[in-house]
């Protein structure tokens, strides 16, 4: 194969990536826009392919078990962007703050940039009792997957039983993400973001040498 043939079919294949992930996210934007005009129960797959202009084989392409699968999706690909961290390796007693201000800064900016879809997406799974298991199943295995990861790489935790740190990290997680989307959503707990991050990470911090210690 050429040099320039091969460059044609990478740059194809690039192509086709670009496309594809501006459809998902299109998807998305659509059906959680939805979501908070009409609530999840009253929005379909057929009323997002109608809204985005796409046929209803498009959005099973992406998401095959319909709504349920979009919900599932988002929620893994945001949990995948801010725990995909190069610092997890480095994590230690000593720069746990700083790891931990460093994550909180990303939580909120995640919670900032995507208000609408967190509005929607906390309305889906509290309207639907098997999306609502799904949900905490994912959790479960997010944390379960990084416990094990941190256990393998990181000798501070590897002394630490691999159920006691799933506990410590879903504990957080809610409690973090409770009280950002409390700041943003319905009222302000601090007159700036920054005393905000610097008082979750303070929290985090106590809320963990507490939680490991009992």
């Amino acid at each position: 194969m050429s040099h320039c043939s091969f460059y044609i079919i990478m740059m194809t294949r690039k192509k086709f990536s670009r496309n594809k992930q501006k459809k998902i996210n299109q998807i998305y934007k659509i059906f959680f826009d939805l979501v908070l005009k009409n609530g999840y129960h009253k929005t379909s797959t057929n009323h997002v392919a109608n809204a985005a202009k796409f046929s209803i084989g498009t959005i099973y392409k992406y998401f095959p078990k319909g709504k349920e699968d979009i919900v599932r999706k988002y929620f893994e690909k945001s949990m995948e962007t801010m725990l995909d961290r190069e610092d997890l390796i480095e994590l230690s007693n000593k720069n746990t703050i700083e790891f931990l201000n460093n994550f909180i800064f990303d939580l909120f900016k995640n919670h900032e940039e995507n208000k609408g879809y967190n509005i929607a997406f906390r309305s889906a799974i509290q309207s639907d009792k098997t999306l609502l298991e799904a949900h905490k199943k994912g959790i479960f295995k997010i944390f379960k997957d990084l416990a094990q990861k941190l256990r393998m790489i990181n000798k501070d935790f590897s002394v630490i039983p691999e159920e006691k740190l799933i506990e410590v990290f879903i504990f957080l997680f809610n409690l973090l993400n409770a009280i950002i989307f409390h700041h943003l959503s319905l009222m302000k707990l601090f007159d700036t973001d920054d005393k905000l991050i610097k008082y979750l990470s303070n929290i985090a911090g106590f809320s963990i040498k507490y939680l490991l210690n009992t």
